[in-house]
C-alpha cells in the first residue's frame, strides 16, 4: 500500500531522502576501521550493478575508474585519508556494468573519531556524461561523445571485418564574416538551425556531432567506397543549404566537407579525424569562397599539406604583426597625354624562407582565417600613407614634377590617387566605414585621392548591406571602381544597382582586343556603355604597345600594365617623382 502523504512537515529523515531522491544524485559511505562500503540504490543504477553485485570493498570500486583519470582521484583521496582536506571533488569516468565508461562527479566529506583520525567518508555521486558528451548550444553529441563512438565503431570493423563508413568534416563557409554580420546571437542561431538541419539529413545509425566553432562531424555509415561517400555528402549539403533569417538579414551560408573513408590502416579514431580535417582544410582552398559547396576526400599527402598550410597561417599572422608584408605599386597611366594619373597598391609577401609568396595564396588564406581584416586595415593605411610622403617630398623640392620618362609614359605630377583592393571579407566587416574615415584623418590624405577596388564577388554574398556600404563611402567621398569588369555573372546588373564611378576593364579582354573574333567589339561596347553612364574606365593588363594604341584610338582614357611599368617599390616611385638635382 502506498505511503500517504499529509500535509504535515516531514521529518528530519524524511526530508532528507526526498531531497536525495530529487536530486538525482548517487550516494555512498566508506567505513575505514571495517574497511566496507555502502551504496545507495541510485548509486547501483549510476554504475549499472544490482545490490547482489557489489563488492563492499572500496579497493574493488577504484579498480572501476579509467586509468588515466585514477592517479589524480587516489591522490583527492589519500589527502581526505591522512587529514590533509576535509573535502573532495573530482570528475572523472567509471566504468558501468555494461563496460562502457561514463562521466561521473564525485563530492565528499570526512568525519573523524575521537583520537581525531578519519573514520568516515561519506559522499555523492553524479552522473555528467550528458553534460560532458553534449554539446550545450546544439544539443548535439560533442567531440568527446564523437570520438567513443568511433572508437567502438572501429573496434567493431577490427572484430568484423566492417570497414563501410567514413567521417566527414563539414564547416560553414566564410562563418566569422557571417558572425560579424549578424553578432554573437545570430551566429549561435545560425549555428543551432544548422545542427536541426543535419540532425534530419542524417538518421541513424550514421552520427552527427558538433566539432566546436562552426565545424561538424559525421560518422557516415554504410559507405562502401569514396565515391559513394562523396555523394551522400552532395545529398546532405542539398538538404543543408537554405537561406536562413535573422531580424531583417537573411544569409544562404556556402559549405566546406572534407571526407576520409575508413579502412584497417586505421589503427586509431583520431587518425581518421585528422584525415577528414586535413581534407576539410584543402576544401576551403580548392575552389572560389562564393561556390556553395566545396567536397575533398583524404588522399596521401594531403596531411602535409594541410600541416603546411596551417605553418603558412601562423607565418602570415606573424608578418602582418611584424610589418613584413610590403606594398608595391603600379602605374596608372593617362592614355592620351601619357601621365600618371595615380598608383594601384599591391600587397605583396616576402617570406623570410619560402621566398615570394604570391597573393594568389596568402590572401585566401588570410580571407579564409580572418586575418584579411588586420592585414587590410595595414595595406590602406601604408598607402595612404605613402602618398601623402610622396606629396611631401614633390612639395620640398620647390617644383611641381616635370616629365620623368618610362616606357610609353611622358611623365606624372604630384596631383595623384592612390587605388586599394578591398576583400569580400573586408568589404563586409562592422565598421569599415568608419575604419576608413579613421586612416583618412591619421594620414591626412583627403577622401577624394583614396580608390577602393572592389570585384563582383564581394556584392553577391549580401547585396542590401554592400549598398548601404557603398553609398556611405560615396558620401565620405571616397571614390570607387568595380574591378575585374566582365568576368562575374551579373555584371551588368551590378553596374546598374551600384554607385561606382569607375570601370576596370579585365585583363582577359585587353589581351583578346586584337582577335578577329569580336574582342575589341566588346571593348569597344563596355566603353560606350561607360560613357552613357557617365563612368570612368581603366583598362587593366596592358602588354603591348598595339593594345595601348587601339585602346586610345576607341576612347578608352585610362590604362595600366606590364607596358607602361611592372609594380613598384615606394623607393623607386619616390626617385621618379622627386628627381634628384
Amino acid at each position: 500500500m502506498a505511503a500517504q502523504e499529509t500535509d504535515q512537515p516531514l521529518p528530519q529523515q524524511d526530508r532528507f531522502a526526498l531531497a536525495a531522491e530529487a536530486s538525482q544524485d548517487g550516494f555512498w559511505e566508506w567505513h575505514l576501521p571495517s574497511g566496507t562500503a555502502w551504496f545507495s540504490p541510485r548509486w547501483q543504477q549510476i554504475s549499472g550493478f544490482l545490490t547482489l553485485e557489489l563488492s563492499a570493498d572500496p579497493d574493488h570500486w577504484l579498480t572501476r575508474v579509467h586509468p588515466e583519470d585514477k592517479p589524480l582521484l587516489m591522490a583527492d583521496l589519500r589527502a581526505v585519508r591522512a587529514g590533509k582536506a576535509l573535502r573532495l571533488r573530482r570528475e572523472h569516468r567509471l566504468r558501468h556494468a555494461n563496460g562502457i565508461y561514463r562521466w561521473v562527479l564525485v563530492r565528499a566529506i570526512a568525519r573523524h573519531g575521537e583520537d581525531g583520525e578519519v573514520v568516515r567518508i561519506a559522499g555523492s555521486l553524479t552522473d555528467t556524461t550528458d553534460r560532458r558528451m553534449t554539446d550545450p548550444l546544439t544539443s548535439l553529441p560533442n567531440r568527446l561523445f564523437f570520438l567513443d563512438h568511433l572508437e567502438q565503431r572501429m573496434e567493431e570493423g577490427r572484430s568484423r571485418g566492417d570497414w563501410n563508413f567514413a567521417v566527414v568534416s563539414l564547416a560553414l563557409d566564410r562563418f566569422s564574416m557571417i558572425n560579424e554580420k549578424l553578432g554573437y546571437a545570430g551566429g549561435d542561431a545560425l549555428l543551432i538551425h544548422a545542427a536541426e538541419r543535419l540532425r534530419q539529413a542524417i538518421p541513424a545509425p550514421s552520427l552527427p556531432a558538433r566539432l566546436g566553432g562552426a565545424g561538424f562531424l559525421v560518422c557516415l555509415e554504410e559507405i562502401s567506397s569514396r565515391e559513394e561517400a562523396v555523394g551522400r555528402v552532395q545529398q546532405i549539403h542539398r538538404q543543408l543549404h537554405q537561406t536562413f533569417a535573422w531580424r531583417r538579414e537573411r544569409i544562404t551560408p556556402g559549405h566546406v566537407f572534407g571526407i576520409a573513408k575508413a579502412d584497417a590502416a586505421y589503427a586509431h579514431p583520431e587518425e581518421l579525424m585528422r584525415d577528414a580535417e586535413s581534407a576539410l582544410v584543402q576544401a576551403r582552398t580548392s575552389g572560389p569562397s562564393a561556390d556553395p559547396v566545396r567536397i575533398v576526400c583524404y588522399s596521401t599527402g594531403m596531411r602535409e599539406r594541410a600541416l603546411d598550410q596551417l605553418r603558412l597561417e601562423a607565418d602570415l599572422e606573424r608578418a602582418i604583426a611584424a610589418g613584413e608584408l610590403i606594398l608595391l605599386y603600379q602605374p596608372e597611366i593617362d592614355l592620351v597625354t601619357g601621365r600618371i594619373i595615380g598608383f594601384e597598391a599591391l600587397v605583396r609577401w616576402q617570406h623570410p624562407q619560402r621566398g615570394m609568396i604570391p597573393p594568389s595564396e596568402f590572401i585566401p588564406l588570410a580571407e579564409e582565417t580572418g586575418l584579411i581584416l588586420p592585414l587590410g586595415d595595414c595595406v590602406l593605411t601604408e598607402a595612404c600613407r605613402q602618398l601623402v610622403t610622396w606629396r611631401e617630398q614633390a612639395s620640398a623640392t620647390g617644383r611641381n614634377q616635370e616629365n620623368q620618362k618610362t616606357r610609353g609614359q611622358s611623365g606624372c605630377d604630384i596631383d595623384l590617387r592612390v587605388s586599394v583592393n578591398l576583400s569580400a571579407r573586408q568589404f563586409s566587416s562592422l565598421g569599415l566605414v568608419e575604419r576608413i574615415e579613421q586612416i583618412l584623418r591619421q594620414t591626412s590624405l583627403a577622401a577624394g585621392d583614396l580608390r577602393l577596388e572592389v570585384t563582383e564577388t564581394s556584392l553577391m554574398s549580401d547585396a542590401d548591406t554592400a549598398l548601404r556600404t557603398m553609398r556611405d563611402l560615396q558620401n565620405l567621398g571616397v571614390g570607387l571602381h568595380m574591378d575585374d569588369f566582365g568576368v562575374g555573372y551579373s555584371s551588368l546588373h551590378h553596374l546598374h544597382r551600384f554607385p561606382f564611378d569607375t570601370l576596370k576593364i579585365d585583363r582577359s579582354f585587353i589581351g583578346r582586343i586584337a582577335e578577329e573574333k569580336g574582342g575589341a567589339e566588346i571593348v569597344r561596347t563596355i566603353l560606350d556603355l561607360a560613357r552613357s553612364l557617365r563612368m570612368k574606365v581603366v583598362a587593366e593588363g596592358i602588354e603591348t604597345a598595339h593594345q595601348a594604341e587601339q585602346l586610345r584610338t576607341m576612347g578608352c582614357p585610362f590604362g595600366q600594365g606590364y607596358y607602361f611599368a611592372r609594380p613598384m617599390t615606394a623607393a623607386t616611385v619616390s626617385e621618379m617623382l622627386v628627381p634628384a638635382s
